[in-house]
């Protein structure tokens, strides 16, 4: 058997932005293993990583050897010294020795797994059987999606604000079927005028006010004393309601509310379709004369909530709060 050389190269591989590396490494052949000690450094100290072992036979070219006989500090590794990790390589493979034999070792944060929230689950539409997500925030009950209900579809140059009028983003049809098969559809819902808001909301639940609105915002943390009537406010809070992923930019949230507000864009007055990924509009049940409702918007430049007004004959999402 020739003499094992061992060249040790050290790879971080993180989910995040956290700095960490290892120090320290010494390996050292003991029997038929490997034992490599290490120190294990992180400017958070709070977080836990994965440790993996990786190796090549190569000379380090190639690092295809995923070694399952290891044992020691290799899960939720936190911050400290005299790591150890011992490899049984005679019971991985009698045939690994070789001139060279080349490791490395890397470091991938533990995300822990986050429990199903208690205050969501699912309820069905009996008008379409559309399942629907809800959320509870502080004592309200949320649609954690956007209605989708579809009684008639529209071209987006059509509409008024006297009659109902439903739209889906890019499509400027009326066949029902075809829209439904369409990907903004699924993942937007249906562009209400105000007239079709207040009306297609499912049985137990209702267009929220303006003053449901106010309490939604309240329980999230913005002080209403010190809020303007209008405009935006809650200049971070707006980044607990939206999802995720799929807004433009840096726009995407946190979702700490699990309301997983997305951007849907609008159908607006001059008869187009316009800021899909970049802002989204949710309607309330509360006028502001006799040609404009209250809303929130969401957009892709900030976090902030934005309370508004728009042209009750335009075409925006609904989130319905349950009764």
């Amino acid at each position: 058997m020739q003499r094992l050389i061992f060249l040790i190269f050290i790879a971080v591989i993180s989910a995040n932005v956290f700095a960490q590396n290892f120090t320290n490494i010494r390996a050292k052949k003991e029997a038929e293993k490997v034992v490599i000690r290490y120190d294990f450094k992180t400017d958070q100290p709070e977080q836990t990583f994965n440790v993996r072992l990786e190796c090549s036979s190569d000379g380090g070219k190639t690092f295809n050897i995923f070694p399952q006989w290891v044992s020691g500090d290799l899960m939720k590794v936190s911050a400290g010294a005299e790591k150890t990790i011992i490899w049984e390589m005679q019971k991985e493979s009698p045939d690994l020795s070789g001139d060279q034999l080349v490791f490395q070792l890397v470091a991938v944060q533990n995300i822990p797994e986050v429990p199903k929230p208690e205050n969501t689950g699912t309820f069905t539409d009996g008008r379409d059987g559309h399942v629907y997500k809800y959320v509870k925030i502080g004592s309200q009950t949320w649609m954690a999606e956007n209605l989708a209900f579809l009684p008639s579809v529209s071209p987006s140059g059509e509409g008024d604000q006297r009659e109902p009028f439903c739209y889906v983003y890019g499509y400027n049809g009326n066949n029902i079927a075809e829209v439904r098969a369409t990907e903004n559809y699924k993942t937007f819902g249906v562009l209400y005028n105000w007239t079709a808001a207040l009306k297609y909301c499912p049985v137990g639940w209702h267009l929220p006010s303006d003053e449901e609105w106010k309490q939604l915002e309240i329980t999230l943390g913005i002080c209403w004393e010190q809020a303007n009537s209008t405009g935006t406010r809650g200049a971070e809070n707006g980044a607990k309601l939206k999802s995720q992923e799929g807004w433009f930019k840096s726009g995407n949230g946190t979702n700490a509310s699990n309301f997983s507000a997305l951007p849907g864009g609008g159908r607006y007055g001059d008869g187009n379709f316009g800021n899909i990924g970049a802002s989204g509009f949710w309607w309330s049940s509360s006028q502001f004369g006799s040609a404009f409702a209250w809303g929130r918007g969401l957009g892709c430049d900030g976090q902030g909530i934005q309370k508004g007004v728009n042209n009750m004959e335009g075409g925006f999402s609904v989130r319905c709060i349950k009764d």
